[in-house]
């Protein structure tokens, strides 16, 4: 079954608040906020995972903590739109916690039009909202195994206000920064659970329209950076299909060089289990000094990739 919605967050409200969790779910500590903040307005509680030197989840900590039958949940994110084989960790997964319910997050991946789940899959989720893969600042869908899982349907005494999300994204980013902890209430008024303008139909075929176009452009600029960028600075394949991503050492010194040259870079994803449970995770937090993502979709031209490499080249 395929749900969408205004925003991917709001499909994973609507499972989640579809559902009955008495236990913590499990996430990666470089995952998006947005996702322990949609488990949080759910009700939902979690506890973060480390992540190891795939960028993402640690199959080995998920294991071991899953084997203790002490989470209802856990939700694995795809890093920086990287699909992952995960059919063996998965098929794991259910063997040491049988009612362990899998969400697998692909939100940065490019999205896949059809009704396919992994095998142990509950819900695959992809987003077409602000810098993903598919870029239409709006829409997200959720794919479930059957037509049977409930998804919580909003009332009129749902609560949103889009101040208040501008708000909360300026505090996010205050605590990221200065290392404090989140501390608004779970119900703040930031989810937007308004319904999609636009049915089913013309929604997905915006989104087929665009793909082709998205990669194949996203192509282009990759092969710049690949060809012209340390080899040792990248992180290789299939890390290019959100941004193009490496690790410096002299991070701040390149964005500052990037930035007075008039172009851009980005710096997710940061570790979030500090901020959210006052919980460490050592490499994600020290990985998250050292992201350097460079943007590779409408936002560059050939132009502007050959400068970015130049700049960096000239200063790594």
């Amino acid at each position: 079954m395929i749900t969408f919605a205004n925003r991917a967050s709001a499909v994973l409200y609507g499972f989640l608040k579809g559902r009955s969790f008495e236990k913590p779910f499990l996430l990666p500590a470089n995952v998006c906020p947005v996702v322990p903040l949609s488990l949080m307005k759910a009700g939902v509680d979690f506890e973060f995972v480390d992540i190891d030197v795939r960028h993402t989840m640690s199959e080995e900590q998920a294991l071991d903590k899953v084997s203790t039958g002490s989470y209802s949940g856990l939700l694995f994110v795809h890093s920086y739109g990287k699909p992952f084989e995960n059919d063996v960790f998965y098929s794991e997964l259910r063997r040491r916690s049988p009612e362990l319910c899998i969400i697998d997050d692909r939100c940065l991946c490019k999205p896949e039009l059809g009704d396919i789940v992994p095998e142990d899959v509950d819900l695959v989720l992809f987003s077409t909202g602000y810098a993903k893969f598919v870029e239409l600042s709006y829409g997200g869908f959720g794919i479930t195994p059957n037509q049977t899982i409930n998804f919580e349907v909003v009332g009129d005494t749902f609560v949103y206000s889009e101040e208040e999300e501008s708000r909360q994204q300026v505090y996010i980013k205050d605590c990221l920064k200065n290392n404090k902890r989140y501390e608004l209430p779970a119900d703040y008024p930031w989810l937007d659970c308004s319904p999609l303008k636009m049915d089913e139909e013309q929604y997905f075929g915006i989104v087929k329209a665009k793909i082709e176009k998205v990669k194949a452009d996203k192509d282009i600029i990759n092969i710049i950076y690949r060809n012209n960028l340390p080899k040792e600075l990248q992180w290789g394949n299939g890390y290019d299909n959100w941004r193009f991503m490496m690790s410096v050492k002299n991070r701040d010194h390149l964005l500052k060089a990037i930035f007075d040259a008039g172009l851009f870079a980005g710096t997710n994803f940061p570790s979030v289990s500090w901020m959210f449970k006052g919980q460490h995770c050592e490499r994600a937090e020290e990985e998250s000094t050292h992201i350097l993502n460079l943007f590779n979709d409408f936002r560059v031209n050939e132009e502007m990739a050959y400068k970015t490499c130049e700049i960096i080249n000239a200063n790594i």
